[in-house]
């Protein structure tokens, strides 16, 4: 099915399912963070065209939304992970979060030519899977040992290094080893591997193989954790989405190739992969994941609606509309630093 009506320039970024009162913090490539409450983005049909984040976010020059959070309040989970494109990563209360300034406040400081590329609500008793564009992965422990709290304007430290060529493709945080890395690749072709076989590691080394890839399947364009029982929407540059079931992949171990799952039509592309959160609306058996309660500050009289955030290419942030997302970034490789910088 169409998932949204994009102008000709435009691609979905991101995909998500969330409730009337739950804040939106929209992070941006160049390192801050924007807030909303859901209510405040006007509602439209499936397939209409949105409106552009102008219009609600106060912007500044080349900012990009890079990842959007909703979270029911600022007390859902004890820390934020932010990790960037060069691979460093910062762990900062999530209470340091709370702000009203219509300008948003510094998430990061950011290295010159780095960006930010995933946030994620963590627990001190997760671990922490980062995976990189060529099938490489580093998994560490979250508490204050390996990756100890800094306050919300500062740098971080090394996450993961990369060979020449390679950078950061995505970070997720896991509880347990009762779930699957699953991955895709350029060119349709995506293979699941039980997260057991992925062992911690210290943080700030090359890690190890996520997958085999050859220059026919390309580089990963998605990688995720995700349970036997999820579902995977697989993002087309065009606008379409298509809806698969994990269980339709076989597991794999990490260092195979895996089987073809997704293929893009002619002149289209695959860009993104994203989980089916809508599949779990209305299950009164509903988890908390990585600290956070999925049905907590819901209520009878709350909507339940699915936010589709596009990005645009080149393109004036004032002129049109349709939400833009992170591009073009430069490969790096990164030391730990806790270097700190300027706050608002």
């Amino acid at each position: 099915v169409r998932g949204a009506q994009l102008r000709s320039d435009d691609v979905v970024d991101h995909f998500f399912v969330t409730t009337t009162h739950h804040w939106l913090l929209f992070f941006t490539n160049l390192g801050r963070v924007y807030r909303a409450k859901a209510y405040e983005l006007p509602e439209g049909g499936r397939d209409a065209k949105g409106q552009h984040v102008a219009n609600l976010l106060a912007f500044q020059p080349g900012e990009q939304i890079a990842e959007v959070l909703d979270i029911p309040d600022y007390e859902a989970a004890p820390y934020l992970v932010l990790a960037t494109r060069g691979g460093l990563v910062k762990k900062t209360r999530l209470a340091e979060y709370d702000s009203n300034r219509s300008g948003g406040v510094i998430a990061v400081n950011l290295r010159d030519g780095d960006e930010v590329v995933a946030a994620r609500l963590v627990d001190p008793a997760a671990d922490l899977v980062l995976v990189s564009r060529k099938g490489m992965s580093v998994r560490f422990r979250a508490d204050d040992t390996a990756l100890r709290p800094m306050g919300r304007a500062t740098s971080g430290v090394t996450g993961m290094k990369f060979r020449p060529g390679d950078q950061l493709l995505s970070m997720d945080a896991v509880t347990n080893d009762d779930a699957f890395v699953f991955v895709v690749t350029e060119g349709g072709y995506a293979k699941r591997t039980p997260l057991d076989q992925y062992r911690l590691q210290g943080r700030g080394g090359l890690g190890i193989k996520v997958a085999k890839l050859t220059e026919e399947r390309g580089d990963l364009v998605g990688a995720m954790v995700v349970g036997e029982d999820d579902e995977v929407l697989v993002v087309m540059e065009h606008g379409k989405l298509m809806r698969s079931a994990v269980a339709e992949v076989p597991a794999k171990g990490r260092d195979t190739m895996g089987v073809v799952f997704a293929k893009p039509d002619n002149g289209d592309r695959i860009i993104a992969i994203a989980r089916n959160s809508e599949r779990d609306l209305g299950n009164d058996d509903d988890e908390p994941v990585n600290g956070v309660d999925p049905t907590e500050g819901r209520s009878a009289q709350e909507g339940v609606g699915t936010a589709t955030i596009e990005a645009s290419a080149g393109r004036d942030d004032e002129s049109e509309e349709g939400v833009e997302s992170v591009s073009g970034v430069d490969d790096r490789s990164s030391s730990e630093s806790d270097e700190r910088g300027g706050d608002v």
